[in-house]
């Protein structure tokens, strides 16, 4: 730990100090995003009705009441609660119902009600009913009813009071229904996006049940494995584990990561293979193209065509990715070209290692991921397979981005959260996931936004970034910062730029695939800047730790990220907190919290 804000260069490979380093923040991160991740406990038997069908429930005794909750499975329809005195209390099923509890009032004075579907069909887990004093009213299937027990039949999964932490928000409600309905070979309702992430977040049912928890722990374990991932990458491009330490830290520490690893949605998912593809890309630039044996060459490659096969999978914006990996590899062909150019030898050696890296590509980059494309559409075959005239695999596939395409392509939809290109660097408009108002000035809230203290200044850095690039002269020594300067800049303009030719509606964590490239960008402008000499006056200097003027503000500008961590913690996780605490830290009009 001694040396961690060295400055000295090294390996681009990671030694033994930067994996303790690596996974000690990996470790502690993992615990937090873990932390009330969701509950274990959940209602999983299930009671279905088609419309007409009954089933009557015997509290022991006449009470008032107050309020019935339902926790609902997967149907559309409506039913309602009669009490014996005559009242009762309609309940309507829709999609935004399912896998959560609803709260509905009630107004009976009764022993016996009759729940009864009415249009539909209505599917639900579990049922609870509160007196006026909030006590929960115990509950059995009538004598002589031979339906329904799966309504009462887990009692202890009912919560004291429903929040996220006991049923689906935001677009849970789609993914983590569909990979629900892979499961179980159901009819798929979330189609507007490929596969595989969904079937991810599946594993997560299949070994902890359809549980928050269940659905959300595969994405909170993808979004703690991009740190060494992270980590990995900046070694390879600063050469340095101070700054490769400091990007792992911001990227924990961000809180748009930290919100969107914590919720059952495909955005972890791509930004994760994202990552692999520019860290495997990066290590095949940094090799010697002419001095390599092919077989060697060829690992990352290979394994950078993988990492874009499952990232696509996911998500379309692997296309995006896909473009800038084209950029980088193209880029390194030519330059190693012109290195050679001159030699007949070196350029007839060159060519042949060309034709052999291009046809090796068209496998890794075009086959393997079209295969893996194809092979995550297998839940869709297995249900087609169950109908009599099921579609074929491949027509179904050609079916399915027919669909997609014209879904996001067509959308009009409006949303009051939704912001454009240009605002995400600036974090001008949040995303409102989830709020419940508990009553006496407590909240609890999830919102999605980026952290101010390290996005407004990365965009600065990344326009640095840029003109370095582009225009300053590097001496030999330090020519892998330009190099380094490239890949990040090409990765930025993958990762953001194609958003500013999308008509759609669109939201801030369509940005959230930069952000790490971002983030990096600040350090390498504050690397550069670090150059000068009024920032590399030493302030203190004790044993291996020096602190000059750039680190010190650099530092503090990571201090200042953490202490902004802290504050929003609470609205980024539906922690309880008041309502004047999260209104407090509203600072824009268009942030949303409460």
């Amino acid at each position: 730990m001694q040396e961690i804000f060295s400055s000295k260069e090294r390996s681009t490979r990671l030694d033994r100090g930067d994996k303790r380093l690596m996974w000690a923040l990996t470790l502690i991160y993992t615990v937090f995003t873990l932390l009330n991740l969701g509950t274990l406990s959940f209602p999983t038997s299930v009671w279905t009705a088609q419309s007409g069908a009954a089933v009557r429930i015997d509290l022991g005794a006449e009470y008032d009441v107050a309020e019935i909750w339902t926790n609902g499975n997967i149907a559309e329809g409506s039913a309602v609660f009669t009490g014996d005195d005559g009242s009762t209390a309609e309940y309507t099923q829709k999609y935004a119902t399912m896998f959560t509890w609803r709260t509905q009032t009630a107004a009976m004075h009764t022993r016996y009600i009759t729940l009864q579907c009415t249009a539909g069909k209505v599917s639900l887990n579990e049922i609870a009913f509160f007196d006026d004093a909030g006590n929960r009213l115990t509950a059995v299937i009538a004598a002589g009813t031979t339906e329904g027990a799966a309504l009462l039949d887990e009692p202890d999964t009912v919560p004291d009071e429903p929040s996220y932490l006991n049923g689906m928000y935001f677009d849970e409600i789609y993914h983590a229904r569909t990979a629900y309905e892979f499961l179980h070979t159901m009819s798929v309702y979330e189609w507007t996006h490929p596969p595989l992430g969904k079937i991810l977040i599946m594993l997560g049912v299949v070994i902890f049940g359809m549980k928050p928890f269940g659905w959300r722990v595969v994405p909170a374990l993808f979004g703690t494995a991009m740190l060494p991932v992270f980590f990995t990458l900046a070694k390879r491009l600063f050469r340095r584990r101070d700054l490769a330490f400091l990007a792992a830290a911001l990227l924990a520490l961000d809180t748009m990561h930290f919100t969107q690893t914590r919720i059952a949605t495909v955005d972890v998912f791509i930004l994760f293979f994202i990552l692999l593809m520019v860290l495997f890309m990066t290590d095949y630039i940094q090799m010697d193209y002419m001095k390599e044996p092919l077989k060697k060459l060829f690992l990352p490659l290979g394994a950078c065509g993988v990492s874009f096969g499952l990232g696509v999978a996911s998500k379309w914006t692997g296309l995006y990715a896909g473009a800038g990996l084209a950029v980088m590899f193209f880029a390194h062909m030519i330059r190693a070209g012109i290195v050679c150019r001159k030699d007949t030898a070196a350029r007839r050696e060159f060519w042949r290692r060309t034709w052999a890296t291009v046809g090796f590509c068209c496998v890794f980059f075009l086959a393997i991921p079209a295969l893996i494309y194809y092979l995550s559409y297998i839940p869709f075959f297995r249900y087609e397979a169950t109908k009599p005239n099921g579609v074929g695999s491949i027509a179904l596939v050609l079916q399915q981005q027919e669909s997609m395409y014209h879904y996001h392509h067509d959308l009009t939809a409006t949303h009051t959260c939704q912001s454009a290109w240009y605002e995400w660097p600036f974090t001008s408009r949040s995303v409102w996931f989830y709020f419940r108002s508990l009553g006496e000035n407590r909240v609890s809230s999830i919102s999605s936004t980026g952290s101010p203290a390290v996005w407004w200044v990365s965009a600065i850095g990344a326009i640095l970034l840029a003109v370095e690039a582009l225009f300053r002269r590097t001496k030999k020594e330090s020519a892998h910062w330009k190099q380094a300067g490239y890949i990040l800049l090409i990765a930025i303009a993958a990762n953001y730029l194609p958003w500013t030719l999308v008509p759609r509606c669109t939201f801030i964590y369509h940005y959230f695939t930069a952000v790490p490239f971002i983030l990096i960008a600040l350090l390498i402008a504050y690397q550069r800047l670090e150059e000068t000499a009024s920032l590399r006056r030493v302030i203190f200097t004790k044993g291996a730790v020096t602190l000059t003027v750039g680190r010190i503000l650099l530092l503090a500008c990571v201090l200042v990220h953490i202490l902004m961590f802290i504050a929003f913690y609470p609205v980024l996780t539906g922690t309880l907190t008041t309502q004047n605490y999260a209104n407090a830290l509203e600072w824009l009009p268009s942030w949303f919290f409460i």
